[in-house]
């Protein structure tokens, strides 16, 4: 006993020594409350700003002008104009505003020319119409994570105005009083009457030479059609539209001789759209 003593009173100074080592053990693998509040607070404050994000990103919009070809029109038909609200990322409300020349159908030149200048056969007006528009566009297809083009709907209405300005020819003619050849841009509805005597049509004027003339036509269209957003850098933006459109105006447009005036024009269209996003 006397010699087993020793050992039992070793064991029990060491005890403590023991229990004190497990616990600073435990502490430096577990977390303290204020820790887990203080990561759970991170948490909460990373998680909260994906929302704040989202919500900055639905408020953008788009400025942006488009070049346009129509069916009714020669390789450049026009300019556009267009803004557009991205609150709602599947529906997204639009104005714009259209600026085109719209010509007949039945519209030739004439096989008759002078110094390789030429005019359209029988054409009294040409016709420039302006659309202001509002409308809407829905999200068809989006934007993959890694990029790509996204597809979209269009549907738009608005006035049409249509400013109809009398086509003009350049013609040449005698002057009796001096005998001398005379050239002078007059409408084509003059040439037809022969108001200048004798005169030979040499080519078409400038295209507002007769704006002084012109006059307007009110009416209504209609757009439908696809925009397809390609893929840019940072807050470019770059699109292509096609579609097809309706112009119904109040009074018939008087285009081309001896053929029946039209108040409804049909015509679909090509637009290359580029701006900026904000």
């Amino acid at each position: 006993m006397k010699q087993a003593l020793p050992h039992y009173i070793l064991a029990l100074l060491l005890m403590p020594a023991l229990m004190w080592a497990q616990r600073s053990g435990s502490n430096s693998t577990t977390t303290s409350p204020n820790q887990s509040n203080s990561k759970a607070n991170n948490a909460s404050s990373k998680t909260g700003n994906i929302p704040a994000a989202a919500g900055s990103l639905a408020e953008r919009g788009t400025w942006a002008i488009g070049l346009t070809t129509t069916t009714n029109s020669g390789i450049f038909g026009g300019i556009n104009l267009r803004k557009s609200w991205n609150k709602n990322p599947s529906r997204q409300p639009i104005i714009g505003l259209d600026i085109v020349n719209v010509k007949d159908y039945r519209e030739f030149t004439s096989p008759f020319s002078y110094n390789g200048r030429s005019y359209i056969e029988g054409k009294l007006n040409n016709l420039l119409i302006v659309r202001p528009e509002f409308g809407m566009q829905w999200m068809l297809f989006k934007k993959s994570s890694e990029g790509g083009a996204a597809l979209r709907g269009i549907l738009a209405t608005g006035p049409s105005l249509g400013v109809k300005i009398p086509y003009y020819v350049d013609v040449s003619f005698l002057d009796p009083a001096t005998g001398r050849t005379i050239i002078k841009s007059i409408p084509y509805t003059e040439s037809m009457t022969n108001t200048t005597g004798r005169s030979v049509i040499i080519g078409e004027g400038g295209y507002f030479v007769g704006s002084a003339d012109a006059k307007m036509v009110p009416g209504w269209h209609l757009k439908s059609g696809f925009d397809i957003e390609l893929n840019t850098i940072k807050h470019n933006y770059l699109s292509l539209e096609v579609g097809f459109i309706v112009d119904v105006f109040q009074n018939p447009v008087e285009m081309l001789n001896q053929t029946s005036p039209r108040s409804v024009y049909t015509t679909g269209y090509l637009t290359f759209f580029f701006g900026r996003t904000y």
